[in-house]
Parts: structure tokens; C-alpha cells; sequence
């Protein structure tokens, strides 16, 4: 299950948690635990505050970014990125 979320978020743009729990047909307190364990194993990265230079890369993009809602944010590591391309057979 874990592998199918890497392989989600593998696919890049923004994805709310709802848009995970759809594509995954899991409850959300299952993905925030599987996100956290991601999180644990070095694959994904909380992001605090998209203040500050935290925005560098994301793909929504630091100007105008309206990312909000429930759920907090996430960034795929360098681990992640990499584990990602593996699961979707894309090039690292």
C-alpha cells in the first residue's frame, strides 16, 4: 500500500488528501498514518511553512500558491523522489 502512494505522489503536481484517499479508496487517518511512515523512512518531508525559500521546487509554484485546506503539506526527499521514479518507471 505504501508502494501504491509512492507511486501517487510519484506523479507530481499537487494532490490533496482527499484527491489520495479517492485514488487509493482509503480513509483519511489511514493516509495521514501512511504519510507519517513515509515521513519516518526518509521518503517524504513535512513542509512547515511555505514561507522562507520552503517552496523552492514545488510544483504549485511560490507565487500565488493557494494550497490550503485540511491536511498538512508534504515533499517528497531526494529518497522519495528516486523511490518514486522506481514505482512509476520514470528516469530518477
Amino acid at each position: 500500500m505504501l508502494e501504491e502512494l509512492l507511486r501517487q505522489l510519484g506523479r507530481g503536481g499537487v494532490q490533496s488528501y482527499q484527491d489520495l484517499t479517492g485514488a487509493l479508496s482509503i480513509s483519511e487517518p489511514l493516509l495521514e498514518a501512511m504519510l507519517e511512515n513515509l515521513a519516518r523512512l526518509g521518503y517524504l518531508r513535512p513542509v512547515e511553512s511555505c514561507r522562507g525559500g520552503a517552496c523552492h521546487g514545488c510544483s504549485a509554484g511560490s507565487d500565488g500558491c493557494s494550497v490550503h485546506g485540511q491536511g498538512r503539506l508534504w515533499s517528497l526527499t531526494e529518497r522519495g523522489l528516486r523511490a518514486a521514479a522506481r514505482e512509476t518507471g520514470s528516469p530518477a
